[in-house]
């Protein structure tokens, strides 16, 4: 009796200290000044190399706001994922993803520029009416800022998506490193989950099985579908923690993802989870990302995390 009572207990506790302890990657260099596109006002870019006990080395890039190093302020923080094209180029490649390809810096200059926001800063892809909501929320309750933390998004397209290795990564190292570094939260609250394409089937993965470590969950334009029996699994798994956290899932008009993303928001909807899905303007490319993408995950987490008012009204 009492040797089932200790098995028992074991049970109850394992899946809340998985990744309690912290992996030698946590003693790596810290991050470096990298250079950044040119943007007004400026953020910072960072670079940290981290020798994984799990995973081998691994690049991680970080965007911080423009006052990171005059404000004093703890920021929320967001791992981001890049998309398929940034992962099969390498592990340094995958982390520079959003930095290089996906032109998040001037999306976060021109949120912190203390303006209205203009057609040029979604590349063109908004119309006055969607304009003028965004705006409308920015005169009401100005963007505060984010911490992006660009991890190498593994293919999980290929193979499993469970990548215990990787998993045991970014919970026991580099999640750790990066509060050992920078000023960024120890609680789940002030940490979100995000991504593109890839990048967002691997952010809904992550968060929807690890949600104790994140207030807000989102994706844009994710290829969700291609793995949704799984994602379904993990929701229901974690349905209760789940209807706690902030969760935000994007498309486009002209994404190729765009039908099997909305029968996931059904889904999530007919669970009974509280979500913002939008469907923003554009293509699945680079373009799409580098305007509305970059928009919506910044502005969402800035909202979810910072306690900072409400998001445009959604789009359909």
């Amino acid at each position: 009796m009492h040797r089932w009572f200790l098995l028992l207990t074991l049970l109850l506790v394992l899946p809340t200290t998985a990744f309690a302890q912290e992996g030698k990657g946590i003693d790596s260099p810290p991050p470096q000044m990298a250079k950044a596109p040119k943007a007004n006002p400026q953020p910072i870019v960072m670079e940290g190399v981290i020798q994984s006990a799990f995973a081998g080395k691994q690049h991680v890039v970080y965007v911080l706001p423009p006052d990171y190093e005059t404000s004093g302020r703890t920021y929320p923080a967001v791992l981001s994922f890049a998309g398929l094209g940034e992962s099969v180029r390498g592990n340094k490649a995958g982390a520079w993803g959003w930095v290089e390809k996906y032109g998040v810096v001037p999306a976060m200059a021109a949120l912190h520029r203390g303006d209205d926001l203009r057609s040029e800063d979604f590349q063109g892809l908004v119309t006055g009416q969607e304009l003028e909501g965004y705006n409308k929320v920015l005169r009401e309750n100005p963007y505060q800022g984010v911490i992006l933390v660009c991890p190498y998004p593994p293919n999980v397209l290929k193979g499993a998506v469970h990548r215990p290795d990787y998993e045991r990564y970014l919970f026991e190292e580099l999640l750790p490193y990066t509060q050992k570094h920078l000023r960024v939260p120890k609680t789940p609250e002030g940490w979100g989950v995000d991504g593109i394409s890839l990048g967002g089937l691997l952010s809904t993965y992550i968060g929807f099985k690890y949600p104790e470590y994140f207030g807000a969950i989102g994706s844009q334009q994710g290829s969700v579908g291609s793995r949704a029996v799984l994602l379904d699994r993990l929701r229901k798994d974690k349905i209760d923690i789940l209807r706690t956290r902030k969760l935000n899932v994007a498309t486009s008009d002209k994404d190729g993802f765009k039908g099997s993303i909305t029968q996931f928001s059904a889904r999530l909807a007919r669970a009974g989870l509280e979500h913002r899905f939008t469907v923003l303007k554009g293509r699945h490319n680079k373009r799409f990302v580098k305007g509305p993408g970059s928009m919506e995950l910044l502005l969402f987490h800035d909202r979810a995390l910072n306690n900072n008012g409400a998001m445009p009204p959604e789009q359909r």
